[in-house]
């Protein structure tokens, strides 16, 4: 085993221009991406100068990389022909060492390439997409049996697909929750807590009260035992407690080390770490009270997403993959409403554990998405911030307001058809206090805007191109789910408008707390919670983009779907794909699958919202035709599964759910004139 290495190679953004590999090591390393075209030339090498910048500290033993090679020729990577990198390591004298063995990149490869293996499409045959990798989410309720990490299932499809290019995904889209940092098992974090501290080298406090200074004011995590987060967080310390709203929080990652550890075990756990499998080893390790039977209920899910960690890491080492936030890659509720926002960001430990995901987020998942998207700035915060040995709180209140205010994490990717990735969790407008916020603010929309004008003018886009976004959740969603959301809104509104409870409310500073305690419970943040919003979205879309027909790619709601939709509004017409895939590792209870599949049944005719008003420019009205699948009577699936989607001439024509147990098949009807 190399012992340089923490994990990887990822191949994360690769276009006809630029090749990027993203991975992490314990030593730092003079290193060198070389792409080979299959007659073994050179077409593309990593500069080894200062830029761009391809290399970050980010604790004594954590070295993370983003080695980017530029094509050789003018003209670009040839598109449609498949090539392989490999890495090197350069000696003082220029010596030439590879950083796989043989043996390494028989672990890495398929079939039988010599090294990792991809292509860069000229136009998008196959992707596929997912989200939600809870480490103990896989089990199906009914069977009482463990499940595989569906992301295993790309893993499968590659074997098959490795010499066939016509039939090999290009991309891997994975859309939100790539980690649950708020419900993490037990013995997990047993083994992510001494881990955390060998690559950081150092155990890092957390600030209890602002300007924090002497050691009473800070929380040492490694004082808490497993299990006793959720109590820790909900401790006040000059009347303010860290605001966090997650009900499985017991074991929640707090440090910079431990959301670390947990990518680098999520990303193939190449040096092969071990969760603590044993209930006597982890009680001698101190286990609050609270954990019961706990330990039991995850053990057999997370054995199973733990041995499919090492075909998740040849699958991540040889597709171009992107990534995305949603919530669980911080904390769940993340910034649902503006109570939510205002509370954590007043705690002085709520607001470092949200810094401390970011920063995490940034070095592990959204540097390789666009390295272009980051200046130096924010990378000399964090580093600056997790080199301080002396808890400088000018330091850290630099690297809380940069991380919290960062606005660089949506991007977009010139395939064609284009893919726009977008950033729905830090850009939202609240218009109270407590209730649903637009996912995007104005500022994200005209983000949205200029990422649409910069591929317009980097590549041929028609009226009839029909582009890929990116949305955590599903814009066109579930409709029986989304209208319970609202009964359940609509009547807490009506609670509400009784002067009595308007007075009382008023009286303890507490306007709209029966909404926004429904809106944190029922997870209503959906496009639809806040309409104005949705509106403004798709009229960005519509009219001011000029966009008349899209795909929209979701995850998000632990159940999976597909759908045909078309959206009205003035001069504004768009035809849109919604293609939802969830969970990769997170499957409903019994009772929740039942209620998903028996209403989906019912749910055959055409769902039609509107805006009802006098005035003719403020009427609008979506229509929603949930499929049936090809192979089943299913409309929504609970299984875990990873989804495929086939396009052909640049329109989805078929979305299949990768369940390794019977596939689930959507053929795509042709987009229509709304």
């Amino acid at each position: 085993m190399n012992t340089k290495l923490l994990a990887g190679p990822i191949l994360r953004r690769a276009t006809k221009n630029r090749v990027c590999v993203w991975l992490a090591t314990v030593d730092p390393l003079s290193l060198q991406l070389t792409i080979i075209d299959a007659d073994r030339n050179t077409v593309g090498q990593s500069d080894l100068g200062q830029l761009p910048l391809q290399h970050v500290k980010l604790g004594k033993n954590l070295h993370i990389y983003l080695l980017q090679a530029r094509a050789s020729d003018a003209a670009g990577y040839r598109i449609d022909e498949l090539f392989y990198y490999c890495i090197d390591i350069l000696g003082a004298d220029n010596n030439r060492t590879p950083l796989f063995s043989d043996e390494e990149l028989g672990k890495l490869t398929y079939g039988t390439h010599p090294y990792p293996s991809f292509y860069i499409p000229g136009k998008l045959k196959w992707i596929l997409h997912g989200s939600c990798r809870k480490p103990h989410g896989g089990f199906d309720a009914r069977t009482q049996a463990p499940l595989p990490d569906a992301l295993a299932h790309g893993h499968t499809l590659l074997e098959q697909t490795c010499n066939d290019i016509a039939q090999r995904p290009a991309v891997l889209l994975l859309t939100g929750d790539q980690i649950y940092a708020d419900d993490v098992a037990v013995s997990l974090l047993a083994m992510l807590r001494p881990q955390a501290l060998a690559i950081t080298g150092a155990q890092e406090t957390l600030p209890l009260v602002s300007g924090a200074a002497s050691a009473g004011d800070f929380l040492d995590p490694a004082t808490i035992p497993l299990h006793g987060r959720k109590q820790a967080l909900q401790e006040k310390h000059n009347g303010i407690d860290s605001g966090f709203s997650s009900g499985q929080s017991e074991n929640h990652l707090f440090t910079f080390g431990e959301f670390a550890a947990m990518y680098v075990y999520a990303f193939g756990n190449y040096q092969a770490w071990e969760p603590v499998w044993d209930q006597n080893v982890l009680q001698n390790l101190g286990v609050a009270d609270s954990a019961g039977t706990v330990f039991e209920k995850q053990l057999q899910p997370l054995r199973s997403y733990h041995g499919t960690l090492p075909n998740i890491r040849r699958l991540l080492a040889n597709v171009a993959t992107y990534m995305i936030f949603d919530d669980h890659d911080v904390t769940d509720d993340w910034n649902i409403t503006q109570d939510w926002y205002d509370g954590v960001r007043q705690s002085p430990l709520g607001q470092r554990i949200v810094s401390n995901a970011l920063a995490a987020y940034w070095a592990f998942q959204a540097w390789g998405n666009d390295p272009d998207n980051f200046d130096k700035d924010l990378l000399i915060t964090i580093a600056l911030h997790l080199g301080d040995a002396n808890n400088d709180p000018d330091v850290g209140a630099r690297y809380d307001l940069h991380t919290w205010k960062s606005r660089g994490w949506g991007f977009s990717v010139p395939t064609d058809p284009p893919i726009i990735a977008i950033d729905s969790r830090t850009q939202r407008q609240f218009e109270s206090k407590y209730y649903s916020a637009q996912l995007l603010d104005r500022y994200a929309l005209d983000w949205l805007r200029v990422e649409w004008v910069k591929l317009k003018t980097g590549q041929q886009i028609t009226g009839d191109t029909c582009p890929i976004l990116i949305a955590a959740t599903p814009v066109m969603g579930y409709a029986v789910v989304e209208a319970f959301q609202h009964l359940a809104l609509w009547f807490a509104g009506k609670v509400e408008n009784y002067k009595w409870v308007q007075r009382l409310e008023s009286l303890i500073g507490v306007q709209g707390y029966l909404t926004g305690r429904l809106v944190n419970t029922l997870d209503a943040e959906s496009w639809h919670s806040n309409k104005e919003g949705f509106v403004n979205f798709m009229d960005a879309l519509s009219q001011r983009m000029e966009i008349t027909r899209c795909t929209f790619l979701s995850g998000d709601v632990h159940y999976a779907f597909s759908a045909g939709a078309t959206f009205k509004h003035g001069n504004g017409r768009l035809f849109c794909y919604q293609l939802t895939s969830s969970a990769l590792s997170n499957e409903p209870n019994a009772n929740q699958s039942r209620f998903l599949e028996t209403t989906a049944k019912e749910t055959a005719k055409t769902i039609v919202q509107r805006n009802w008003s006098i005035f003719p420019s403020k009427c609008w009205k979506t229509e929603v035709q949930l499929l049936q699948a090809e192979n089943s009577d299913k409309r929504v699936s609970a299984v875990c599964n990873l989804g495929l989607v086939e396009f052909v001439g640049g329109i989805p024509v078929a979305h299949t759910l990768l369940t390794g147990s019977g596939n689930v098949t959507f053929k795509l009807p042709a987009p229509s004139v709304p």
